[in-house]
């Protein structure tokens, strides 16, 4: 078995142990839980670039200049969505968000579950790049394109941008 097959797991176990261990953005607890969020994302960033730059090298060795330049858009996308994660507006320890503070309970539910279903998010695909690496080993129906990985991060990318608009009071869902 890849080695990456193996993680998929352990990384699962981290998504879940993650949203349990939250602390939920309450006043004073507000960055706590939003540098752990925050970082999860950046990780799982590093994790698929790893995996996408395994790839994109296999593509050049055979000749596949349609999937190493596939690769190339996509690792674009995921340092955006890591530089998202780093610069989000509750990113800076000694600024403080107007709208952390007034989250009401209902508020702070609503983006708790926003966040795990970006988390969710970034595993599916995860899960996706892997399948592509590690052909077989990986359990995912139908076929699987970069350009469907690319959808999925994009997508991905937009919904924790979402987030500021919960933080904000713009959302209502």
């Amino acid at each position: 078995m890849e080695p990456s097959t193996l993680a998929l797991p352990v990384l699962i176990n981290g998504v879940r142990a993650l949203a349990t261990a939250y602390d939920g953005y309450e006043k004073g607890k507000f960055l706590k839980s939003d540098q752990a969020v925050r970082g999860e994302i950046r990780r799982r960033t590093d994790m698929m670039r790893g995996h996408l730059e395994r790839i994109q090298s296999r593509a050049h060795q055979e000749g596949d200049r349609k999937l190493r330049n596939e690769c190339e858009e996509v690792l674009v996308t995921l340092q955006g969505v890591s530089d998202d994660a780093q610069m989000a507006v509750t990113g800076s320890p000694t600024s403080i968000h107007d709208g952390a503070g007034k989250l009401s309970r209902k508020g702070q539910k609503k983006i708790v579950e926003h966040d795990l279903k970006t988390l969710n998010m970034m595993v599916d695909c995860t899960r996706l790049i892997n399948a592509i690496l590690s052909p077989g080993e990986v359990e995912i129906e139908g076929e699987i394109s970069m350009s469907m990985v690319h959808d999925k991060i994009a997508r991905a990318r937009n919904h924790f941008l979402e987030r500021n608009m919960y933080i904000d009071g713009l959302v209502k869902r």
